[in-house]
């Protein structure tokens, strides 16, 4: 128990701002099962607030912009990092080490600040829509479910990198992520993506719907992939800037099938 405790949070202080306040001993021995299965705490904040802001405010903007700095506030804001960093790396055309390089450096080019305003205007707008649709169509509460675990696509892409791919020559995170194992991470994703996916099936009789009811859990393998061949092509191996990007890549395909989905539908 004490070596699932000290895990836990260890992992869970890693890669959350909330500060934590309980005594334990650092141990990443347990870091692949529990980095996806923290995407359901995620999910819980997410869709906690939908549920407290939604019939409170008239406004779907304000619901979402609320959600979002929440959210970033305290989680998301070490994978935004990440991916400003990577933004600046992977789109200046140069070496690998010079690559490496630039994701260690503090300073945000221009590459960063295009590609994170870009990134945070598109997100505003998928949330925007998806809750407008919820909101306007009176969809049950599975799709909003659905929609709101966009946090649990992102970290289980975030785990997958890792498992398939060996660290940069400069890896920073990955020198903590020495024991990471493949098996430890597969379980945790299985374990992750069978709470949704259990609910789906025992609440819906299976049909095309249930197919459009999981296909957004797609990004998770779309993300956690596609990423993974980039950041080996760009600097050799996957960063902790990296998983950073993967993560917001995971959330934002999440975002795009399912509001490309309720668009379509609704």
């Amino acid at each position: 128990m004490n070596k699932l405790y000290n895990s836990f949070l260890t992992t869970f202080g890693l890669i959350c701002r909330i500060p934590i306040s309980f005594i334990y001993k650092t141990d990443f021995s347990m870091f692949g099962f529990f980095f996806p299965v923290i995407g359901l705490v995620v999910t819980a904040l997410v869709l906690g607030l939908f549920s407290l802001l939604n019939p409170l405010l008239s406004q779907s903007g304000i619901t979402v912009f609320l959600i979002l700095i929440i959210q970033y506030g305290s989680f998301n804001l070490f994978h935004f990092d990440g991916l400003l960093d990577c933004a600046d790396a992977f789109l200046y055309n140069t070496t690998k080490e010079r690559r490496l390089a630039i994701l260690t450096d503090k300073r945000t080019g221009a590459f960063a600040i295009f590609s994170g305003a870009v990134y945070l205007l598109f997100k505003i707008y998928l949330l925007f829509t998806s809750v407008s649709i919820v909101n306007s169509s009176g969809l049950n509460w599975i799709w909003i479910l659905i929609l709101f675990s966009y946090p649990l696509t992102g970290r289980i892409a975030g785990s997958i990198m890792p498992a398939i791919i060996a660290p940069a020559e400069d890896p920073g995170l990955a020198e903590v992520l020495i024991d990471y194992s493949f098996l430890l991470v597969l379980i945790g994703i299985l374990l992750s993506l069978s709470v949704p996916i259990s609910i789906v099936l025992l609440t819906t009789p299976i049909s095309v719907q249930t197919v459009l009811y999981l296909a957004p859990f797609a990004g998770t393998f779309i993300a956690g992939i596609t990423v993974s061949i980039l950041s080996k092509k760009m600097v050799g191996g996957y960063t902790g800037d990296s998983i950073g990007l993967t993560i917001e890549a995971g959330e934002i395909i999440h975002l795009i099938i399912i509001t490309e989905i309720l668009g379509r539908l609704f």
